[in-house]
């Protein structure tokens, strides 16, 4: 079975569409369900992890270049 890929937050923030700060400040604000971390404590983003804080960054901000 093939090892799962792994995204840093930088990473997982350009997937999702929205800045590392934003990503980073969901997370600790508890907005979003915190990740699994490394032997470092650096956070690791699954594909699963992306696919979730995505549908909540759709509920919460409009599409980019729209105004509300």
């Amino acid at each position: 079975m093939a090892e799962p890929k792994y995204y840093t937050l930088m990473e997982a923030a350009e997937l999702v569409g929205v800045a590392p700060i934003t990503l980073k400040r969901w997370l600790l604000t508890e907005k979003v369900d915190e990740v699994a971390r490394d032997r470092n404590n650096w956070r690791r983003f699954t594909d699963a992890d992306v696919r979730r804080i995505k549908q909540f960054a759709d509920k919460t901000s409009p599409p980019k270049g729209q105004r509300t």
